[in-house]
């Protein structure tokens, strides 16, 4: 175990969410097991029991509005609530249909929701609080404008493949960001999609490797980077940072989603935010399911754990095992009085909205 008090800052702590697996068969623990929000602070783990029975898993994701930062946006699998840890009150938007939620993502007062289970990203608006726009990814897959950024793997294809999905889902869509340009892209599992014609594309421009990327959801072009179930965007010191979780990596791409550099890790890698201030950059490592060891028995199996990495050496520097979870399912570098405050939030002094 690293000296986490040296490699958080003072002023800040790391929230580490997690839930049971999607799938069942692939469960061991009980949810009443599951602790899925816990925070790192001084150095040790602490957990925030008021979340304990949030989500038929737990904890998928959360949002914050830089303007109000006590104010916390939470997602599980299927809802959408506001956390004000300050007035220490909960509201549920009761947001129909969503289905599987990944990352959500605070663009300007807009709220974007990746319901990956309907292959859907859902724009929230935090004024109004409602939804304002829902675009569903099927418009991307008839006759996508394909540009492929493709880069052989060192290794081959030994790695662990993409998600295994059922013939309706055709994207898998994770998460919706702004990219340097200032347009709206969506992280998916599938660039190309999964219809007959696009898997013809895929098997033509991809062969054998991932075919994980991007929609540019302003101009609608679809760029292809050859990830294999990839997770959590981050715009880190001018480059684009993202989980190439199959391939148990970071892949660090420029403005122009040109290939620069990956950072090895092991596990299922998903879950990332960064400190600028003390250069760190924190992500959040899964055991492998027992689906992706049946088809890899060789593959390294950790712990479920946090690790730190130097962004400049962008080597590991701690590792902190974690239990009560899982899967690790996202990660987040918050200020120490809203840990604080989340940390301190009991039932029976919470007004529901």
């Amino acid at each position: 175990m690293s000296d986490w008090k040296s490699l958080i800052g003072t002023d800040q702590a790391l929230l580490i969410l997690g839930s049971l697996h999607a799938f069942e068969q692939e469960r061991k623990l009980d949810r009443s097991e599951v602790r899925p929000v816990q925070i790192i602070m001084d150095g040790d783990i602490h957990l925030a029991p008021f979340f304990d029975s949030w989500g038929e898993w737990g904890v998928i994701s959360v949002a914050r509005h830089p303007e109000r930062p006590t104010l916390l946006y939470v997602a599980t699998e299927t809802e959408l609530m506001k956390v004000d840890v300050a007035e220490r009150s909960v509201t549920n938007f009761g947001i129909p249909d969503l289905q599987d939620l990944h990352e959500i993502s605070m663009i300007g007062d807009t709220l974007w929701l990746a319901s990956t289970g309907r292959d859907e990203v859902v724009a929230f608006d935090i004024k109004q609080e409602r939804v304002v726009e829902r675009v569903n990814l099927s418009a991307y897959g008839s006759t996508p404008k394909i540009t492929s950024r493709m880069v052989e793997d060192e290794d081959g294809d030994r790695q662990l493949a993409g998600d295994v999905r059922t013939e309706s889902e055709r994207f898998h869509c994770n998460q919706v960001f702004e990219g340097f340009d200032e347009n709206l892209y969506v992280l998916v599992h599938y660039a190309l999609g999964n219809s007959q014609l696009i898997r013809r594309a895929a098997r033509r421009l991809m062969g054998r490797q991932g075919n994980g990327g991007i929609i540019n959801l302003t101009t609608g072009e679809v760029i292809s980077l050859g990830l294999k179930g990839p997770h959590t965007m981050r715009k880190v010191r001018g480059h684009y940072w993202v989980c190439d979780s199959g391939r148990s990596r970071i892949s660090i791409y420029d403005p122009e989603w040109n290939l620069k550099d990956t950072i090895t890790s092991v596990g299922w890698v998903r879950g990332a935010d960064f400190s600028d201030e003390l250069g760190m950059f924190y992500m959040g490592i899964s055991r492998f399911r027992r689906r992706y060891l049946i088809l890899n028995p060789g593959v390294e199996q950790p712990p479920n754990m946090v690790q730190a990495i130097s962004m400049e050496s962008r080597k590991p520097v701690g590792e902190l095992v974690l239990s009560g979870v899982e899967r690790v399912t996202n990660v987040y570098v918050i200020p120490r009085e809203v840990a604080v405050a989340m940390l301190q939030l009991q039932p029976d002094s919470v007004i529901e909205k």
